[in-house]
């Protein structure tokens, strides 16, 4: 006589019984988080050598990137306009998506400071859009921090903080995407130390309201063997009879553990 298969609910058997995995009945469901921000960050390596006298602004070498030993020609200003190049020649990136600085921090020190006296200095982060056929665009002030160094500083270090400005982890100031972000150091007062920096800068998409979705999978379930497995198809659906027994039409995936 012809064996029958035990139909037993929320257990798939073969045609002798023999119990094959369990939970096909089982569905787990769970929210999906979409359009969450995304975090990226840049760092940004920096020398300003004694030999750059003016009290300007300096920008990166578009050669050499961490020498900040092209005068901007000018105390730069938020909301002021300056010349159309600037984030092609020295910015640190350009934002691809908008984003504001979420965090940063750093350090800075003086080599070559043993017998100077007091040194001041002025690290600012600036925004700059690019405008194609037009000779200069506006830049935003993101960060500004001062660092006083006495004399005798040439072993000395100073934290760069971006708590010491309110505009970092403020989303108020959105750079928008495809602008340039640019970096500036000035002296203030007469020329003695180089110096040297190193900091991080952590950006933060600003994206909609993060949206959840509603997503319904099949349980991990367990086999004969003790190992886990994962449906892939509709397990529970149509069954199949073919000559000499039933068989179910069922497709899973075996994960060893």
């Amino acid at each position: 006589m012809e064996s029958a298969r035990r139909n037993i609910t929320g257990i798939n058997t073969t045609t002798q019984g023999v119990p094959l995995n369990r939970g096909l009945d089982t569905i787990s469901t769970f929210d999906l988080v979409t359009n969450a921000p995304m975090q990226f960050s840049e760092n940004v390596v920096m020398r300003l050598s004694a030999s750059s006298t003016s009290t300007n602004d300096y920008l990166a070498n578009y050669m050499h990137t961490s020498q900040f030993s092209t005068n901007s020609g000018a105390v730069l200003v938020s909301g002021s306009s300056y010349n159309n190049n600037f984030v092609a020649r020295y910015s640190q990136f350009i934002a691809h998506t908008d984003c504001y600085i979420k965090n940063l921090n750093g350090f800075i020190n003086t080599s070559g400071g043993g017998s100077c006296g007091e040194e001041r200095f002025t690290i600012s982060v600036w925004s700059k859009p690019t405008t194609i056929g037009t000779s200069s665009t506006n830049m935003t002030l993101l960060f500004s921090q001062s660092f006083v160094f006495s004399g005798s500083s040439n072993a000395n270090c100073l934290d760069i903080d971006g708590n010491a400005d309110s505009k970092i982890g403020n989303k108020l100031y959105k750079i928008p995407a495809q602008e340039g972000v640019i970096v500036s150091v000035r002296r203030l007062g007469e020329p003695c130390a180089n110096i040297q920096a190193t900091f991080t800068m952590i950006f933060e998409t600003i994206d909609n309201q993060a949206e959840t979705q509603s997503m319904a999978f099949t349980s991990l379930m367990k086999d004969n063997k003790s190992r886990l497995c994962q449906t892939i198809a509709n397990p529970d659906s149509k069954y199949r009879h073919s000559r000499g027994g039933v068989g179910a039409n069922l497709e899973v995936k075996t994960i060893e553990e």
